[in-house]
């Protein structure tokens, strides 16, 4: 279950929840985008070996990009450093942070033991923003909870941040990554981040 944690961790990223929150009962749109990124999880781990390392890679990219909204998230995670980067650099983060975040979904969630996903309350920050809280349940009865901050753009919902159990994956990627920076520069991280999404594959799928 630390596999699954992890992965959950390393795929959905979070900041801290500051704005107040009001009414609840915000569009059923928000609902949707995390219905399906939590069903496409459990269908992915429900055929884990059938699709190998490949077909889930393939299976979850077009969900995992279309939920977040990658370039936000991208800023967030470089800090300080996002404003020093130039158009093409900033471009190139985001396709490596992109594919090195579902290389690790696909390497992690590669089983099923018979975890489901509950509803547990939705409700709408005065910002506009919305937090749906959800639970994954393990067959042993553990609970882990999942939170969802959600922004409508363009007509559209994103995620934006998710907290599992309280740990917050945003601010150690931020710490980790404008600490390579500083340390070995931008081309450092980038290298770094691509070492490990060839480590995620499987040796057959290399």
């Amino acid at each position: 279950m630390k596999a699954l944690l992890k992965a959950l961790l390393t795929t959905l990223l979070w900041v801290s929840l500051a704005p107040a929150i009001c009414k609840a009962g915000p569009d059923d749109a928000a609902d949707a985008v995390v219905t399906k990124l939590q069903s496409t999880l459990l269908d992915v781990m429900q055929h884990a070996t059938a699709l190998g390392y490949t077909g889930r890679y393939d299976q979850l990219a077009p969900v995992l990009t279309s939920s977040f909204d990658v370039p936000y998230i991208s800023r967030l995670v470089l800090g300080k450093y996002w404003s020093t980067l130039d158009h093409e650099q900033k471009s190139e983060f985001i396709k490596t942070f992109v594919n090195y975040g579902i290389a690790a979904a696909a390497s992690q969630f590669d089983g099923y033991n018979g975890e489901t996903f509950r509803p547990v309350s939705k409700e709408q920050l005065e910002s506009g923003r919305v937090v749906i809280r959800t639970e994954l349940v393990k067959t042993d009865g553990e609970v882990i909870s999942l939170d969802y901050l959600l922004s409508e753009k363009d007509g559209r919902w994103y995620i934006l941040n998710v907290i599992a159990n309280g740990v917050s994956d945003l601010s150690l990627k931020r710490a980790e990554y404008t600490a390579v920076i500083r340390d070995q520069g931008f081309d450092g991280l980038l290298a770094q981040l691509k070492q490990k999404t060839e480590e995620y594959k499987e040796p057959a799928a290399k």
